[in-house]
């Protein structure tokens, strides 16, 4: 009798712990509740078109398979705002705090790098060909790909301008894989001439 008790309550707490209970996109990285892995449906109970949470300057997006499961969830951040290095921006960087960075990549890059695990970053090569328009963007992957942080040059609308553009990209662990092995850098060190 008493290792039927026993049984019994081993059932009934293994059914009721959080472990059981939990899933893939509970441990996947996300914004608030906008999570990979999670149902289509439950992402857009948090949004109205573009706009989740009423947050009105950021657009979110998601990818999802033919079950209707998100596997990506991207942030598009806008642009980034950078100091002209003038006189006033200067004085205007010495006495905002760091919780008011003005640049968002700085701002987010200093958060990921608390919160995240860095996979790897452009380099200063990968910048310098960014520039010159051989490289069509910049990241920095977090988490074994789960987290990226990427810059792209944005046309303008109804202008011949572009701009440095952040967008924010979660994936679910299936999806950062294959990212990691499309993205990550091969590159030659000194050794190799």
């Amino acid at each position: 009798m008493k290792k039927l008790l026993l049984i019994s309550l081993a059932i009934f707490f293994t059914l009721n712990s959080n472990i059981v209970w939990s899933s893939e996109y509970d441990t996947n990285p996300g914004f608030r509740d906008l999570r990979p892995g999670m149902l289509v449906k439950d992402f857009n109970s948090h949004c109205s078109g573009r706009t989740c949470y009423k947050i009105k300057n950021i657009k979110f997006y998601k990818e999802y398979d033919k079950e209707f499961i998100v596997h990506k969830v991207t942030l598009d951040m806008g642009p980034i705002v950078s100091s002209d290095g003038s006189f006033f921006s200067t004085l205007n960087n010495l006495v905002v705090s760091s919780n008011d960075e003005p640049n968002i990549y700085l701002k987010m890059k200093k958060n990921f790098d608390a919160k995240y695990v860095l996979d790897y970053e452009y380099s200063e090569r990968d910048r310098q060909l960014f520039n010159e328009g051989e490289k069509e963007e910049l990241l920095g992957v977090y988490s074994n790909g789960q987290v990226a942080l990427k810059i792209n040059l944005k046309e303008r609308d109804n202008s011949y301008s572009k701009e440095l553009w952040l967008y924010i990209e979660y994936r679910d662990a299936d999806s950062a894989k294959k990212f990691l092995d499309q993205n990550r850098p091969v590159t030659a060190t000194l050794d190799d001439f």
